[in-house]
């Protein structure tokens, strides 16, 4: 008798077993994602040398400790979010914010006038760009087949930290269905229009080289 419970005891651990794995393998596999500038290419050139454009430095950005993070957040009501633990950021959120900012920006501006690149503080000891934008997100997510919501306060500054300009982009995006790829999507069609905002700034404040 004592064998055949040692038996039953070695079937009952195995099936436990099986179904565990079973349920391993069938969980979903996490997908990345990753914010895209929109390649305009609308501005206007003029003759220029290189060495006589502004550089502009994109940076700090700020954003809240919440949003930064590996998982998507979603809002799902008032108070609350949701953070999904298989539709993921391919990097950081804020260094994916930068980036698209930088590539919208200088594509906004005349490339042989202005020179966009990416504010850090080795390169701004190195070498102090003429302007530098910085930028605070206060808000920055959506809901799935909803709209995007993104606010944010910027400014744009001398190489002295003198304060040029000061705005704020409120900005709301419709995603086109429920997944989040067009929850993603969404979101960078808003950081798109937040670029334009910032690019009218520096036109009309920064004076053209002659």
């Amino acid at each position: 008798m004592r064998t055949i419970r040692l038996d039953q005891r070695a079937l009952f651990t195995l099936a436990l077993s099986v179904v565990i794995l079973t349920g391993c393998a069938r969980s979903p596999s996490s997908k990345f994602y990753q914010l895209n500038p929109v390649q305009t290419k609308t501005s206007i050139t003029r003759d220029v040398s290189p060495d006589q454009s502004q550089v502009i430095a994109i940076g700090p950005v700020r954003i809240p400790d919440y949003l930064d993070q590996r998982q998507i957040v979603t809002r799902s009501g008032k108070n609350e979010l949701r953070f999904s633990e298989f539709d993921r950021w391919a990097g950081s959120l804020e260094g994916d914010v930068v980036r698209v900012l930088v590539e919208n920006i200088s594509d906004l501006l005349p490339a042989d006038q202005f020179s966009v690149t990416r504010w850090s503080p080795y390169s701004e000891n190195r070498a102090p760009s003429a302007y530098r934008v910085e930028v605070r997100v206060d808000r920055f997510e959506g809901t799935l087949g909803g709209s995007v919501s993104l606010r944010a306060q910027w400014g744009l500054y001398t190489k002295d930290n003198g304060l040029l300009q000061k705005r704020e982009s409120i900005i709301n995006e419709h995603a086109n269905d429920s997944s989040y790829g067009a929850l993603v999507g969404a979101m960078s069609s808003a950081l798109e229009r937040m670029s334009r905002d910032i690019a009218d700034g520096i036109r009309s404040t920064v004076p053209e080289s002659k």
